[in-house]
């Protein structure tokens, strides 16, 4: 099962082009959602950051990984998906929620809400062929 988020943050580390047994792109990266609220004091404060392990796979992974680095502000439109496996020191069930972004669903782009940025048109070809 899944579910459809969005949301905006910020890259935690520059993002790393890998690859699938099937030679597929794919970019795995931890996106901080930063919210400012106010303390007892009434003054506005950061909370704490709420991270989102972020998967890109396609086309979308290698522009990402050519125009972002840590830091950089990105939107992320994707589907929230579990994750198991069994941990190989403990042997304990380990779980994880991961944002999927790919071809067939889900977008990422920058944010432009405190920046600006030039729009490159990637080459077609390549983008195809990813």
């Amino acid at each position: 099962m899944s579910t459809t988020v969005t949301f905006a943050g910020n890259l935690a580390e520059v993002p790393e082009l890998l690859y699938t047994h099937d030679r597929v792109p794919f970019v795995s990266c931890r996106v901080l959602v930063n919210r400012r609220i106010q303390n007892d004091a009434r003054e506005w404060v950061n909370d704490e950051p709420t991270p989102h392990n972020v998967r890109v796979y396609g086309s979308a992974a290698t522009h990402v990984h050519n125009s972002c680095g840590s830091g950089d502000p990105i939107v992320v439109h994707g589907l929230e998906r579990s994750e198991s496996w069994h941990d190989k020191e403990t042997g304990k069930k380990r779980t994880k929620k991961v944002v999927v972004v790919d071809n067939r669903f889900g977008e990422v782009g920058v944010s432009l809400k405190y920046l600006s940025a030039r729009v490159e048109r990637a080459d077609c070809a390549a983008a195809r062929a990813s």
